[in-house]
């Protein structure tokens, strides 16, 4: 397997601890008790930063390289780039609802949770089609100097949640999800 996919599948699992954490603390929220809204505020913080600036940008650079290679495979795949758009309007959505929550402003508990709701579902989604139909078209289509050079441009970024301990940012979140 390439170093590229690999790098996505570990962000992925990191992800889908992430959405685990997130949907605990929504689920409190939905049983009226109390949300670590300090933990809410850091998950939304590395959901606004990362995937947009870091991981989308690797799997676009692999879907372009697909569809330039090997449009017959990429076609299955469908519009990733309109996906990552939507899962970023839906992580604004959820983070502008925190915020008003924070600011206790009336937002009903319902509207609350389904945005929260909304969000973890459509990440999860992605994420398996990701897996179970991108990344092996990918694996399949492309050849080893594809993978070579896409390897290359894809290590120059790395998860700050997997990163080394002395990056600081995001630290305790790292060590909320060692827990």
């Amino acid at each position: 397997m390439t170093e590229a996919i690999q790098t996505l599948r570990s962000e992925h699992k990191t992800t889908a601890r992430m959405l685990d954490l997130l949907e605990r603390q929504i689920t409190l929220f939905e049983e009226t008790q109390q949300p670590d809204y300090d933990l809410l505020k850091e998950v939304i913080d590395y959901f606004l930063t990362y995937p947009d600036l870091y991981h989308h940008p690797k799997e676009n650079l692999i879907l372009e390289v697909l569809r330039r290679k090997a449009p017959e495979a990429a076609a299955p795949v469908g519009d990733i780039e309109r996906e990552h758009a939507e899962i970023s309007s839906r992580l604004h959505d959820f983070a502008h609802a925190v915020v008003e929550v924070l600011m206790e402003a009336e937002v009903s508990r319902d509207a609350f949770v389904k945005i929260a709701r909304d969000f973890v579902e459509e990440q999860r989604r992605h994420m398996i089609k990701e897996e179970q139909v991108f990344f092996p078209a990918a694996l399949k289509a492309l050849t080893p100097v594809d993978w070579e050079a896409i390897d290359k441009k894809v290590s120059r970024f790395n998860d700050p949640l997997t990163a080394t301990e002395s990056e600081l940012r995001f630290d305790s979140l790292r060590q909320m999800l060692r827990r």
